[in-house]
């Protein structure tokens, strides 16, 4: 068994790692790993602390998710309000924008989740938190101020306090691994949501980038409610969606591991969503994109399995940064609406149809090839 890690001082490690070169083999692999082991203990210390300093510091902060936020958005600001009580500091979990997910809102309605919007006036706050999310930080002119940003993609935006998860799958691992080191115990519901956080960012752990995705849900298995989860894990779907995503697999077409497809008309943006994960359930295929209009708007939604994709980044360059993005490095969605167009006389519709399918796919499968 291997010894704790923590025990080890760097000038111990130093000296196992001038052994290890010289014994080679199975010796060499054991030090690594206490090394890696070590760094990886520390990096998360300091970052707990640093943010743990940063909120401590303020008496309320909101913790601002994205528009249509991801599960796994919504898990670790639920976490990290838990946090907040263990601090000393109120907290509340605010989106830049409506939720129309499925997903997102049966993860709501189950842990009794009411979001404020941060359109609104944060003014009551002293501080603010952006949570997962793959493009800009919010700045809501200062009014707070965003003391940090966590995201467990590594993210390169301009604020003194980023907070990344390195290799981790999921932003709710970096939380539950701040309730490990804080020697916290969550709640049922927080350690169910978190769970459930980990298990959709990872796609059920098909996707796992780190240990620690594994090492966090091992921690929060014994607090979990694994009725809810099952619950969570199979969400009911309706008449609507089921049509889409029949549309969506017709209609697909695929370039390397891309794939593109158009659904119509939309009666709701969470049934398009539905439709560009099934596409991403397709044997090899690790990028996929589904469009189509809904309220004389296309909308776009972006899945990325690729670590080295984003789906934000795919969007922006397809898209010329299109006012109505939003979403994380995995999952992303774009509006743009049609405008003058919206306004074509119905013997012109199928023409309009054909120009949105043939442009949309070309900007897409080009962004997706030089992502």
């Amino acid at each position: 068994m291997l010894p704790e890690v923590g025990l080890l001082a760097p000038r111990s490690l130093a000296v196992l790692a001038g052994v290890a070169a010289a014994v080679g083999g199975i010796g060499a692999y054991v030090v690594r790993l206490l090394i890696r082991r070590r760094r990886a203990a520390t990096t998360t210390n300091d970052d707990y602390a640093r943010l743990r300093d940063a909120i401590a510091s303020v008496e309320s902060v909101a913790f601002v998710v994205p528009e249509n936020p991801s599960v796994d958005a919504l898990a670790a600001a639920t976490g990290l309000c838990d946090l907040c009580e263990e601090w000393g500091v109120t907290g509340r979990v605010f989106a830049e924008g409506d939720v129309t997910s499925d997903d997102a809102k049966a993860f709501c309605n189950l842990f009794d989740l009411t979001l404020g919007i941060a359109d609104d006036p944060l003014d009551d706050y002293d501080g603010a938190v952006a949570v997962g999310g793959g493009g800009t930080v919010p700045s809501f002119a200062n009014q707070p101020p965003v003391v940090a940003v966590i995201r467990h993609r590594p993210a390169a935006v301009d604020h003194p306090l980023v907070i990344t998860g390195s290799d981790a799958g999921a932003t709710a691992t970096i939380v539950s691994r701040f309730f490990e080191r804080a020697n916290h115990t969550p709640d049922q519901d927080v350690a169910t949501a978190l769970q459930h956080g980990i298990r959709a960012a990872t796609r059920e752990f098909r996707r796992v980038r780190s240990a620690d995705d594994f090492r966090a849900a091992t921690f929060l298995e014994e607090f979990v409610d694994q009725g809810t989860i099952d619950t969570l894990r199979a969400p009911g779907m309706s008449g609507e969606t089921f049509d889409v995503i029949g549309a969506a697999i017709e209609n697909r077409e695929r370039r390397a591991s891309f794939a593109v497809t158009n659904v119509g008309s939309v009666p709701a943006v969470s049934a398009l969503e539905e439709a560009a994960d099934t596409l991403l359930r397709l044997d090899g295929v690790s990028s996929a994109a589904a469009f189509g209009v809904h309220e004389d708007t296309v909308v776009t939604a972006c899945r990325a399995d690729d670590v080295r994709t984003s789906a934000m980044d795919v969007l922006a360059s397809a898209f010329d940064h299109p006012e109505g993005l939003g979403g994380d490095t995995d999952t992303a969605t774009a509006r743009v609406p049609l405008g003058l167009f919206s306004r074509v006389s119905a013997d012109r519709r199928a023409t309009l149809d054909d120009l949105i399918d043939a442009s949309t796919r070309k900007a897409l499968f080009s962004a997706f090839e030089h992502a």
